[in-house]
């Protein structure tokens, strides 16, 4: 019963607190929607952006990775300097920053935060970068540190800002081997932001609040942020045109076409690095085949999605470097939509309706197989569940079944990362230095994101080679051939680039904001209120 009281305690004032939001509008405070909450407060252990997002306000990085997605600015590390044969990095770090414990920030803490990194045990999904291109890092004393590379090439800073900078005095009393079966972390966050963790009242609420030991004392400008757990997307962007919810990441473009001249709230446009894709799991026979995954991407008409659902807010897609960014084959053309070539696709892969019941069948290991699968996506994104009911609609016509299945975000990651799917509707936000490694490399299939199971030994060759080219127009015809090969295998139906659409209300200044590719919080700690 005592349980019962404090969640009523509980529900009652966050229904007081978001009252009081609407009428007070001056208080220094913001509240976010979410569709989905974080998964944790170890960076070690999220798959999530939007977690990632949230926990770039908490936990300082050695440097601010700049718009332009190659230069750096300064925060952790106040200046850094080369060596002449350009192997190593020395890391001159403020001598300031404290964690919100009292601890000071060192770089024995950046030195312990690399062992994480590349831990076997804590098997971090980003590891297989940082084990293959750097070397060592080493803390000389408090404020200096050494970082030395296996070789030269362009994105070495990248790589060592990548790596999240944890607490060495919190997180080394548990050992690697037991962080995924512990949630010690998430109860009591130690970090070192602009603003720290207050409470986080699992899939309902996060509350973080300004961190009084940060360095610079004018920041944050907000003093407080709230970010509320709503499910369901409707009642999201209900609450966020009630004035309830101040910003919410993605907004649908119908509902930003309809409300477009609200004096209530304003919506920001910014090209995104990121891409919307159909993966065809090729441990599925079915998809093991070229021309059949050829021919689904021929047999989905992307072009009305992005018209009807999407209102005209995307691009279409090719490859896995949207067009924006500079790695991107300029000369592909996306896969037009074309029954007729199709159906001659699937009937040289051996798809034949055998026994006149409208659907395409396939003798394989001896036996008939219809061609029938489930598609996945996530419950929370309404996009994603329209798209997928066009997929299902296009296919039919080629004689294929294809039912739909949508989980709550949680349980939709866990059977993308068991590979526990036939065909799944995801997305991603494509990092700042090309390298394919992890979404379609051979060796990702079992310790990184190629969820597919996708292998093409030349493309393995050729990806380890341009990614670690220090010449970028060298490295620029490389990774042109690179995703010719992946268009030719179409291990994903491309379907379109995003232009992001995020939202904020009134109560913020918006000349203050500034939302890009790297996150749609970039500059949260700059917000202002009017």
């Amino acid at each position: 019963m005592r349980i019962n009281h404090l969640l009523l305690f509980f529900l009652l004032l966050t229904s007081l607190f978001f009252t009081s939001c609407r009428r007070a509008q001056k208080q220094n405070y913001i509240v976010i929607g979410s569709t989905i909450d974080i998964d944790s407060f170890n960076p070690y252990l999220s798959t999530s952006l939007f977690t990632q997002d949230l926990l770039d306000r908490v936990y300082l990085r050695l440097a601010i990775e700049q718009e332009d997605y190659r230069t750096f600015k300064p925060l952790l590390a106040k200046r850094w300097e080369w060596s002449k044969d350009s192997t190593q990095i020395t890391f001159y770090l403020r001598n300031d920053v404290f964690w919100t414990d009292g601890v000071k920030t060192t770089a024995y803490d950046v030195e312990f935060s690399f062992k994480c990194a590349t831990s076997p045990e804590v098997a971090w999904l980003n590891a297989e970068d940082i084990t293959r291109n750097i070397e060592y890092v080493k803390a000389l004393n408090e404020t200096t540190l050494v970082v030395k590379y296996r070789y030269v090439y362009p994105y070495q800073l990248t790589d060592i800002n990548d790596v999240w900078i944890v607490p060495k005095h919190i997180y080394e009393k548990i050992p690697f081997s037991e962080w995924r079966r512990n949630g010690y972390f998430d109860e009591k966050p130690v970090t070192n932001g602009p603003y720290k963790v207050a409470r986080w009242e699992r899939g309902q609420l996060i509350e973080l609040v300004k961190n009084e030991n940060y360095f610079d004392k004018s920041y944050p400008k907000i003093e407080r942020v709230f970010v509320k757990i709503v499910p369901n997307e409707a009642n999201l962007i209900l609450q966020f045109l009630n004035g309830e919810i101040d910003v919410l990441p993605s907004i649908p473009p119908a509902v930003a076409e309809k409300y477009e001249n609200s004096p209530d709230v304003k919506f920001i446009r910014y090209p995104f690095l990121a891409y919307e894709y159909i993966g065809w799991n090729q441990r599925n026979p079915i998809f093991a085949d070229k021309k059949v995954r050829q021919a689904l991407s021929y047999g989905i008409n992307v072009d009305e999605i992005i018209k009807a659902i999407l209102k005209g807010n995307a691009v279409r897609s090719t490859s896995p470097f949207p067009s924006i960014f500079w790695a991107h084959n300029e000369k592909l053309k996306p896969y037009p939509y074309d029954i007729e070539k199709a159906r001659k696709l699937l009937h040289e892969a051996g798809w034949k309706d055998s026994d006149g019941d409208g659907i395409l069948d396939k003798i394989i290991n001896g036996k008939k197989v219809d061609f029938k699968f489930t598609l996945i996506t996530n419950a929370e994104n309404q996009t994603r569940k329209e798209i997928a009911t066009a997929v299902q609609n296009d296919l039919a016509k080629l004689g294929i079944k294809m039912e739909i299945q949508v989980y709550e975000f949680n349980t939709f990651m866990r059977h993308i990362l068991t590979k526990n799917f036939d065909a799944v509707i995801s997305g991603w936000r494509v990092a700042t230095k090309p390298d394919l490694t992890t979404v379609f490399h051979s060796e990702a299939i079992k310790s990184g994101h190629n969820f597919v199971s996708y292998s093409n030994p030349y493309f393995d060759r050729l990806n380890d080679s341009a990614s670690v080219m220090n010449n970028l127009n060298n490295a620029k015809i490389l990774w042109d051939k690179i995703q010719e090969i992946i268009y030719e295998d179409q291990p994903y139906t491309f379907l379109y680039e995003p232009v992001r659409i995020s939202g904020i209300s009134k109560r913020i200044k918006p000349e203050t904001v500034k939302m890009n590719s790297i996150s749609f919080l970039y500059n949260l700690h700059e917000w202002e209120l009017k």
